[in-house]
């Protein structure tokens, strides 16, 4: 119990899902899933989450711990559980995503389904450099312009001067 207490403390992201109608096969598959993301998941009883949650960001969320209940949460990528468990529920359209949690605020499934489809924090970083790497590339470009058009100017008069020195000759 304190130690659920102490790891919803530090939660990102979240995603609470009903797990009634999964087969074992089928739990095994979305668990290895959930690790592989990096994302822990459990299943858990919903008086003793209830008491775990109090006093945490997830509070807000108790209301989504109706029936089996299964929490998916991550402590880094607050889109991380969502995006496992919706590309699983597409494949499995039993699983059943109750709601969520990202950002301090509560999420309904439609919310998770929005939160899957964004991108992670390396790709919005990766998103920003390319920004920032592009800016600077059309200043440079911008500022070495004039020197290069200065560069063309004398090589067109040189060019000039040398037909002009040919026919004379």
């Amino acid at each position: 119990m304190k130690r659920w207490h102490e790891l919803f403390g530090n939660v990102e992201g979240a995603v609470f899902t009903g797990v009634s109608s999964l087969t074992v096969a089928e739990s095994t598959a979305l668990r290895r899933r959930f690790k592989e993301a990096k994302v822990s998941y459990e299943v858990v009883r919903n008086t003793l989450a209830r008491i775990a949650l109090k006093e945490t960001p997830l509070d807000i969320a108790v209301d989504l711990l109706d029936g089996p209940t299964a929490i998916a949460w991550s402590q880094d990528d607050p889109a991380a559980p969502a995006r496992v468990a919706m590309a699983y529920s597409k494949e499995v359209d039993r699983f059943q995503i109750r709601g969520g949690f990202a950002g301090g605020q509560k999420l309904d499934a439609e919310g998770v389904k929005e939160l899957a489809t964004m991108p992670s924090f390396n790709d919005l970083r990766a998103m920003l450099l390319g920004t920032i790497d592009a800016v600077a590339a059309k200043l440079l470009a911008q500022i070495n312009a004039p020197a290069q058009q200065l560069v063309g100017v004398c090589q067109a008069r040189k060019e000039d001067l040398e037909q002009k020195e040919k026919k004379a000759a």
